[in-house]
Formats: C-alpha cells, sequence, structure tokens
C-alpha cells in the first residue's frame, strides 16, 4: 500500500485535472440547464400579459429573481427612433421613469444607433468621467427648459451590458444591466440576456400595439359616445325645428286652402296653381257654353223677403253646379236667376258637347224637384277665348267670343222646359240624342241660325246604328231592354252610368251590352245543341245583366284623355285594359258584388286575344260578343264613324277564336242582330298565289 500511495504523481495530477475538467463540464451543462429553465420562466411570465408595464416589471423582477442581476433598466424608442425613454428600472433608489438618452450619446445611447450589443468590465474610472461630462452636458442643454429627471446609474459601476432590441428593423428600446462587481457578466450572461432581451422585445411590441389598440378603442369608443351625444342633441334639434316646420306648414297649407277656397269662386280648381303662381294667359279653345235661366222667377218671389229669395237661389245654383260638376263642367257665373257653365276649359276635352248637353237634359229633368218653374236652356259650341278678366283687384275666369252670345241668343229662343242647340253643337250630338230640327231663326243682333231642339239620349231600340228593325232582337227580344233597366235602376242606382259613359262618349254602351247579352242567353236557351242549351240555362240572368253592365266600370277611375285617346299602340291599350279591369274589380268591391269579381278577368283576357287564349265560359263569350258588337256599332268619339251592321257582324266571325271552331255566343250574336234578308259570312283575304 505504501508504495502506490507513494506511486507515480504525475497519475494523480492527471486524474484530478480530468476531474477538474469534469466538474467544469458539469458546471457549464447545469449552467445551460439553468438557462433553459429561466429562459423559459421569463418567457411564460412576460408572454402571460400585454400590459406594458405589467410586462417591465416582470421582465426586470426575473432579472432579478432568476439570474440575480439587481440593477437593470428598459428604455424604449419614442415613434421618430431619435430618443430613448427609460420605461422602467429596478435597483435604483430614485424613480427616474421618463429620463430621456438622445440615441448616439453615451453607452446606452450608442448601443441604440449602431443596434448592437455592448459589454463592458472593469469600468469604473471611465464611468465616472463619462457621468461627470454627462452632467456638464446636460446642465447646458437643460438650463431653463425643466426639471427632467436624470438617467439612474450606480455610482461605482464596474460592468455594464447593454442590448438593443430590434423587431423587424426597428429600434424598439435597449436592455441594460450593470454591477458594482467587476467582470460581473461573461458570455453566457450576454447570451442569455440576448435571448430573453429578443423575447423582451417581441413583448414590448406586443404590448405597445396592444396599447395603441386600446387607446384607438378608447378613443373609438369616446368617438361613438360623442357621436351619440351629437345624434341626440341633433335628433332633438330635428324634433324641434320639424314640430316648427310643421307647424309653419299647416299654417302655410291653411293658408293656401283659403286662397284656394277664395280662387275657386273665380276660376277652375285647375287654375288655380297657375293663378296662385301669376303666370294664367288667356288661351283659345274649343269649347261648349250653356246659358240656363228659369222662367217667371219675378213673379214667382213677388211678396218674398230678399234674405228668403237668397236662400231659394243659393239651393238652385247649388244643386245647378253639382250637375255641372258631374258632367265635368264649370259654372262660370250666375246673372240674377240665371246660370252661364263652360265645358272644354280650360284643360280641353273631346266630348264637351256631349257633356253639356248630357248635364242640360238632367237639369230639365230634375229642375221640378227644386223650383216649380220652368227652365230655358240655350247651348252652342266653337272657338272661345277664355282667361282672368277684370281689374287686378276685382277679376274672374272668364270667356269672350261669339259662340257665347249664340249661347245666349240660344237660350232667349229656347221654350220653357227645353234645351236649345245651335248647328255646331248639333253636328258632335246628333249620333246620341233625339233632336227635332227647329227651322231657320232669326236672331237679334245675328243672322239668322239653324236651331234644333233636344229631347233625350236616343232609346236604344230606336238607335238604327246598332239595331235593325228586321233583327230578331228588334222583332222577337226588345224585352230584354225592359228587364235591363229594370236591374239597373232597382239594384244599381248607386251607379251614373251616363256620367261615366260620357267620359269617352259611349253613351247607352252599357245598358246595350247588357240587353243584347240577356237576348243572346235566351236565344242560347232554344239552341239545337243541347249541351249549348244546358249551358245558357245554368246561367243566372240577373248576374249576367249586372255583369255586362258593370264590365267597364272602372271608366270612371281613369282619365278621360287616356279614355279618348286615338294612338295608343298596343303596349298603351295593354296598360289601358289593365288600368280598367283593376278599377272595375275595386267598383265591385265598393258595391258590395265582391261575388261577380270572379267574371270580370275572363272578359279582359278574351278582348286583348281575341278568345283565342284558351277556354272560356258560355257567359264570358256572351258578354265579349254583345261587348264588341256595340263597340264596333256605336258611335264613339275616339274611332271616328261607326261599323255598319253586318259589317260588325262579319267582323265577329273573323276572330281568332272562330278559327278552326264553333262558338256558339258568336254564331247566336250573329243570328240575332243581323238584318232579316242579309246573309252573314266571315270576310276572308284571299290566299295571294301569284303577284
Amino acid at each position: 500500500m505504501a508504495d502506490t500511495d507513494s506511486g507515480d504523481p504525475s497519475l494523480r495530477e492527471e486524474i484530478v485535472a480530468n476531474q477538474a475538467v469534469i466538474d467544469g463540464l458539469n458546471e457549464r451543462l447545469a449552467r445551460k440547464t439553468d438557462e433553459v429553465r429561466i429562459i423559459q420562466q421569463i418567457s411564460a411570465e412576460i408572454n402571460s400579459t400585454l400590459d406594458l408595464g405589467r410586462t417591465l416589471d416582470l421582465v426586470l423582477d426575473a432579472m432579478d429573481a432568476v439570474l440575480g442581476f439587481k440593477h437593470g433598466m428598459i428604455l424604449l424608442a419614442d415613434a421618430s427612433s431619435e430618443v430613448l425613454r427609460l420605461a422602467a428600472s429596478r435597483g435604483y433608489e430614485a424613480d427616474a421613469t421618463g429620463a430621456e438618452v438622445p440615441v448616439g450619446q453615451g453607452v446606452i445611447g450608442v448601443v441604440a444607433k449602431r443596434r448592437k450589443m455592448m459589454r463592458m468590465g472593469n469600468i469604473g474610472a471611465r464611468m465616472r468621467y463619462a457621468h461627470a461630462v454627462q452632467a456638464q452636458i446636460d446642465e447646458g442643454q437643460n438650463a431653463g427648459a425643466g426639471d427632467a429627471p436624470p438617467l439612474p446609474g450606480l455610482a461605482d459601476v464596474q460592468s455594464q451590458i447593454a442590448i438593443p432590441r430590434v423587431v423587424q428593423e426597428r429600434l424598439v428600446g435597449v436592455f441594460a444591466v450593470e454591477s458594482e462587481r467587476p467582470n460581473a457578466f461573461d458570455e453566457l450572461d450576454e447570451v442569455l440576456l440576448s435571448i430573453v432581451g429578443n423575447q423582451v422585445a417581441n413583448a414590448i411590441d406586443n404590448a405597445r400595439l396592444h396599447e395603441r389598440e386600446l387607446a384607438r378603442a378608447q378613443e373609438m369608443d369616446g368617438a361613438n359616445a360623442e357621436l351619440s351625444r351629437l345624434n341626440e342633441t341633433l335628433e332633438s334639434t330635428v324634433r324641434e325645428r320639424t314640430a316648427e316646420l310643421s307647424h309653419a306648414l299647416e299654417e302655410v297649407q291653411v293658408e293656401q286652402a283659403r286662397s284656394r277656397q277664395l280662387l275657386s269662386h273665380v276660376a277652375p280648381p285647375e287654375l288655380i296653381p297657375a293663378m296662385l303662381e301669376d303666370r294664367l294667359e288667356p288661351r283659345r279653345f274649343m269649347a261648349t257654353i250653356m246659358f240656363a235661366d228659369l222662367e217667371g222667377f219675378t213673379g214667382f218671389t213677388a211678396g218674398m223677403e230678399p234674405d228668403e229669395i237668397f236662400a231659394r237661389l243659393n239651393r238652385f245654383f247649388i244643386w245647378g253646379g253639382e250637375r255641372i260638376r258631374l258632367f265635368r263642367g264649370y259654372l262660370n257665373k250666375t246673372n240674377g236667376d240665371g246660370i252661364m257653365a263652360l265645358w272644354g276649359v280650360p284643360g280641353g276635352s273631346p266630348t264637351h258637347a256631349i257633356d253639356a248637353v248630357l248635364a242640360a237634359v238632367m237639369l230639365q229633368r230634375e229642375i221640378a224637384e227644386h223650383l216649380p218653374l220652368g227652365m230655358r236652356i240655350g247651348i252652342d259650341s266653337g272657338t272661345i277665348t277664355a282667361g282672368l278678366l277684370g281689374p287686378e283687384d276685382k277679376n274672374l275666369y272668364d270667356a269672350l267670343g261669339e259662340t257665347i252670345n249664340t249661347a245666349s241668343r240660344l237660350e232667349r229662343l229656347c221654350d220653357a222646359g227645353a234645351v236649345t242647340v245651335g248647328q255646331a253643337t248639333y253636328d258632335l250630338i246628333e249620333p246620341y240624342f233625339s233632336v227635332e230640327p227647329m227651322g231657320r231663326q232669326e236672331v237679334k243682333g245675328l243672322s239668322a241660325l239653324d236651331c234644333y231642339r233636344v229631347a233625350d239620349l236616343k232609346p236604344l231600340i230606336e238607335d238604327r246604328r246598332r239595331v235593325d228593325p228586321t233583327s230578331r232582337f228588334a222583332q222577337d227580344h226588345a224585352a230584354a231592354h225592359d228587364d235591363m233597366v229594370r236591374v239597373r235602376d232597382d239594384v244599381l242606382d248607386a251607379v251614373n252610368f251616363v256620367s261615366i259613359q260620357s267620359r269617352d262618349g259611349a253613351l247607352r254602351h252599357n245598358g246595350a251590352v247588357s240587353a243584347f247579352a240577356l237576348a243572346l242567353l235566351r236565344l242560347l236557351r232554344t239552341d239545337a245543341d243541347e249541351t249549348t242549351a244546358a249551358a245558357a240555362h245554368d246561367i243566372e240572368e240577373d248576374d249576367l245583366i249586372r255583369v255586362a253592365l258593370l264590365h267597364d266600370v272602372g271608366k270612371h277611375a281613369v282619365d278621360p284623355a287616356t279614355l279618348n285617346a286615338t294612338e295608343l299602340d298596343a303596349t298603351g291599350k295593354d296598360a289601358l285594359r289593365d288600368a280598367l279591369e283593376s278599377a272595375t274589380v275595386e267598383a265591385l268591391g265598393r258595391l258590395g258584388l265582391d261575388r261577380l269579381a270572379p267574371a270580370i278577368a275572363p272578359i279582359y283576357r278574351f278582348e286583348r286575344s281575341g278568345g283565342s287564349d284558351g277556354a272560356f265560359d258560355l257567359m264570358t263569350e256572351i258578354v265579349c260578343a254583345a261587348d264588341i258588337y256595340d263597340a264596333l256599332t256605336a258611335p264613339k268619339i275616339y274611332k271616328g264613324a261607326s261599323w255598319r251592321i253586318t259589317g260588325a257582324l262579319e267582323e265577329l266571325l273573323r276572330l281568332p277564336c272562330c278559327d278552326g271552331g264553333e262558338r256558339p255566343a258568336i254564331r247566336g250574336l250573329v243570328e240575332l242582330m243581323r238584318p232579316k234578308d242579309d246573309a252573314i259570312a266571315a270576310r276572308r283575304s284571299a290566299k295571294v298565289v301569284l303577284q
């Protein structure tokens, strides 16, 4: 054993040396293990929050608790990257948060400018000298500039590491630690701080981004709150202003209504907007003028008090004005117990003469219900000039022209209870009315006039344009007209058919269609074809009369100018049919006859397609056949001369629905209305072979 213990010393030394190396390696391995743990711990700490102040505190606390770095600071670059500001520090007595370091000055400033880490040891003397120089520089720069806190630091610092933190080539700040021990930091500390510094930089960048987002969110919240306040203020202001404007508007509307009411006493309602804007100029019109005068009114009122006379005249004028307006006329003025009314002004109307005569006939028919007196009415048509007449402070809408003088003279020629018209009016109304010539009459102040006395609308059975006296309708089925009148007057007395028909001059059209349809239904009940006869027996006569009478009653809601348009294209005609159909269905609802509404749509579908659009029930075909026949034979303003009866029946047989199929309703109507000795066949165009 002695020999062994006193063995070769070189072997013992080598063993000791090897053990020292192993211990060193173990120590370094332990250090590396600690570094990984430290980095993981610090990383977990700083990634646990997005609060910038909390992040900085966590980093510095970790440097102290985990790595033993008692003195450290974190400076952040401003937006310009020209100045570093102290954001947090540990191990120093004074709180120097906010202290500034210009980039490029001092160790920390140089590190920030060069963006390279700097590690120094045994730097006490140099740092004291640098601090003294920096103090002098700061004293000169900050003279009179305020109390900026100085950057903290150890008085006897011996070691320092400053690491710039850069994210995506953008300077975030500088992380610095220092110690009073010489060479306190080695390469491993440098690596460790560099790794931690990178994580710190990212954490700081994220925290600052989070702060900016929070600030932006707070700014948006503030803006939204301000916007809400402004909106509330604005809404309140708008409500108040709207209430003021509404009140002002109501006052203006009241004044306008008063103005319109006052102006309506001197001009037609259509002219009031132009009068309010002072742009009403005299215009020439084709018009019809009516003068009406009570006969014997002076004797009738003898002994009455003036207020009673006023009351009676006002009731007479109110009633007369209503009847005149019913047929689109304008009561222009009263003179004593007389009336002057205008038609065709101020908007123009193709039916002005028809409307005037219809109003006159109604006035004569109803006068006895209001006064026990006779009335004379004179009417003439022609060119007049109408506009405001009189001084500015007392003018009214009036008309001038030879036609007015003639109408006035015709009224004086008229017998009590009669309606007298001149030649121009006669030429316009002759197709519609029963008129008796009065011969040529001498008129004071004018040349001799041809005068005519109007009785009433022509009875359907006497209208040779529609009914041939040798036809089966005239010979065997005239009673259908009386049955139609019964239903019309007893059940549909709420409808003024004459007023509605006068809108397009289709006088007696609805009654004619209904009478023809009823007669056709009765004829088809005797048809040789049992199917047709059975279908005819299934149709209720009163329902057929109502549908035929009301099939186009929607004309009351359509502008007369559209009804009388002569140049409508296919699109315009379809639009007119759609408007008529819709208004007719609405009218049935107002009359409480909704159950008849389903019968209306097929009638308009038949008319659009000529009956070729699918199958139709027998009632539809009966009404449509009667409607088309009367539309062709009856005079209408918009279509010129009416067709001959034979021509109209031939046209019916040419309808698309008659091609390749038997149509009992069409065939039956031809048989019902044809002159006795005429054979009716569809007119066909020859097929051109050579040309």
